[in-house]
């Protein structure tokens, strides 16, 4: 495993990425950093953030190395339906663990900021129960980051070294 690299929008990411760095002693960077220092092909685990179901970033990594791993960190909270579903949007040929980020409206900006408006007031509009929790973090955002999401990616990074 030569490094981590990730693509982050508003931090979730990027942590997540420094801690699986600190648990594997695998060194980590920012994508467009990495596109300088790692060579074409060498063996990487990716992490990107979730945005309409596509992992941002993967598509750029997987046409300059080898992916052994995909960590996806979005909002939604972690499913094996969750985990599915981006499954089949990124069709990765490699395992696909997901993490819980969370939402940072302060750092939002533009066609994501007016993307995800729109998904909330969607979701108002349709007043449904089950869309309170999502609505919650949609308005006051949240940080749902912990380690504890990363335990099985840890195992496997440890298995492949």
């Amino acid at each position: 495993m030569t490094a981590i690299v990730y693509e982050s929008n508003t931090g979730f990411t990027e942590r997540y990425a420094k801690i699986l760095s600190e648990k594997t002693g695998v060194p980590v960077y920012p994508l467009n950093e990495a596109k300088k220092k790692i060579p074409k092909g060498e063996d990487i685990v990716f992490l990107g953030w979730v945005f309409a179901n596509k992992i941002k970033g993967l598509d750029k990594a997987v046409k300059l190395w080898k992916i052994s791993a995909v960590g996806a960190v979005g909002m939604n909270p972690r499913s094996d339906k969750n985990t599915e579903i981006l499954r089949e949007a990124n069709k990765p040929e490699c395992p696909l663990f997901y993490m819980w980020g969370g939402l940072d409206n302060s750092k939002l900006k533009g066609m994501n900021k007016f993307m995800l408006n729109l998904v909330r007031d969607s979701l108002e509009k349709e007043n449904k129960p089950e869309y309170a929790d999502a609505i919650k973090v949609f308005r006051e955002g949240g940080d749902f980051v912990s380690e504890e999401y990363l335990q099985e990616l840890v195992a496997f990074i440890l298995m492949k070294m």
